[in-house]
């Protein structure tokens, strides 16, 4: 596995990264900090977290921040950290605003219980907003020392090449990092409102501009919330038995994505691996740099995950996985 340099991060980052959703909600895990040990042992020393992710026994920052300051391991960790999400009491009401970049960057700090986070994401974007106005409050925090560097998640290409020309014109940190949904399949249907997904033909000039420009990815849902793991078969999809089954199916469940996911498992026993792994890999030899959020839930996961960067996959290959166009 590389571990790549971010322009403002002092050490190197891991190509995988922890994701966050065993830390919180529906698929938290019981013994988190244990879990963590074992991630950080794997040779992970990234963790991504996000101000709005919490539930009702508490939230996300502080249990990380809690982690990493009993194990003394600040300045061994890369913790990226989102914010101007959407939250209560008003779910619908955008927050991509000037004054909550501060704000939600001192309310996350103050739940870590640290000093400065290395990566700072806006979470969602709203177009309506001058992209001066945003980058220039994330350029001041940037000055104060409170984030280290600082990219966007689930903008567009557009509103990123934006904010690249508003930090260049007024001499501001540049964004360096972008944040979409990336995998092997397609999104049928968008898990949340105000997404960005740069998988399948219809982001096919998305990745050529991220080629171009060598843009780094920090991608999302790398095994389509579980679409891309054995866990789940073809009875099971037509049979959804549980929520996050549900949902599966319908943000990823598409005839041309099962083909897909049935060339990566018959590519995967040729390669003696696995599905995830071949899914994984898939998303770290893109045509750009990119990172795999990949939530692990166990040591062996975590080790499986970072073991997946070392399994080459030929241009070929790839293009089988996506088309199941045979290329000799």
């Amino acid at each position: 596995m590389e571990y790549r340099d971010i322009p403002g991060i002092k050490i190197p980052m891991s190509q995988v990264i922890q994701g966050a959703t065993t830390l919180f909600g529906e698929e938290s895990v019981e013994h988190w900090e244990d879990l963590l040990d074992d991630v950080m042992n794997s040779g992970i020393n990234a963790f991504d977290t996000g101000l709005v992710y919490a539930d009702q026994n508490g939230n996300c920052d502080e249990r990380l921040g809690r982690w990493i300051n009993a194990r003394n391991i600040r300045d061994q960790v890369i913790v990226i950290g989102k914010g101007c999400h959407p939250g209560p009491p008003n779910w619908e009401e955008s927050r991509v605003l000037p004054e909550c970049v501060e704000l939600d960057i001192e309310k996350t700090l103050d739940r870590m219980g640290t000093d400065r986070l290395d990566l700072w994401l806006f979470h969602r974007d709203d177009e309506e907003i001058p992209i001066d106005e945003l980058v220039d409050a994330v350029d001041k925090q940037i000055s104060a020392g409170l984030i280290s560097s600082w990219g966007v998640s689930n903008w567009s290409i557009n509103r990123l090449e934006s904010a690249l020309e508003s930090a260049k014109k007024n001499s501001w940190v540049l964004p360096v990092v972008f944040s979409p949904h990336l995998s092997l399949v397609s999104q049928e249907q968008p898990p949340w409102k105000a997404v960005t997904s740069i998988a399948g033909d219809a982001a096919n000039d998305d990745r050529e501009w991220l080629k171009d420009k060598q843009f780094q990815v920090l991608a999302w849902s790398t095994l389509a919330g579980g679409y891309l793991t054995s866990s789940i078969d073809i009875e099971t999809m037509q049979a959804p038995s549980s929520h996050l089954l549900a949902e599966m199916a319908r943000c990823y469940h598409s005839e041309k994505n099962w083909s897909r996911r049935e060339r990566a498992i018959e590519l995967a026993i040729k390669k003696d691996c696995t599905l995830e792994q071949i899914a994984v890999s898939w998303v770290l030899h893109a045509d750009f740099p990119t990172y795999a959020l990949c939530a692990s839930r166990n040591k062996t996961e975590a080790s499986h995950n970072v073991a997946s960067a070392e399994i080459y996959l030929s241009a070929s290959e790839r293009i089988w996985l996506e088309s199941g166009e045979i290329i000799e």
